[in-house]
């Protein structure tokens, strides 16, 4: 029985310990508006990961009318489109193809709405853990 409590102890230490400098702070239109650069990943594939720095990595702009623009590092279009928020949640909506695309992220800034961080959560979701770290500029 004391080993039992001593190994769920640890494994709630393991958890609580993972440093994602996110607050939980909600993400909101006000906060979100401006230019983000990915400047760190933290992406599992199967066992365990830590933060990853990115160089040159691509940039989300968001305008206070709704849309938004994915660029290259070098601030050359990728695509662009509308956004909304609801709850925890970013959706971004582009057209490609004619068709129109949907990518849901779970998100959240730091206190000081200087970091966000995003998760994949539609149409898919990371089973073994993936966040973008973006840097507002």
């Amino acid at each position: 029985m004391r080993f039992k409590l001593t190994l769920i102890i640890f494994i709630s230490l393991l958890f609580a310990c993972e440093n994602d400098d996110s607050n939980g702070i909600p993400i909101d239109e006000t906060g979100l508006v401006g230019e983000w650069l990915l400047t760190a990943s933290y992406v599992s594939p199967g066992g365990t990961t830590e933060w990853k720095d990115v160089d040159e990595g691509y940039r989300y702009i968001f305008d206070e009318f709704g849309n938004y623009e994915r660029t290259t590092f070098n601030k050359e279009t990728i695509n662009t489109g509308s956004y909304e928020i609801i709850e925890r949640e970013l959706y971004l909506y582009s057209i490609i193809e004619e068709e129109r695309d949907t990518l849901g992220f779970t998100a959240d800034f730091n206190e000081s709405k200087t970091r966000l961080t995003l998760s994949p959560s539609y149409p898919g979701i990371c089973i073994e853990g993936c966040l973008y770290r973006f840097d507002k500029e």
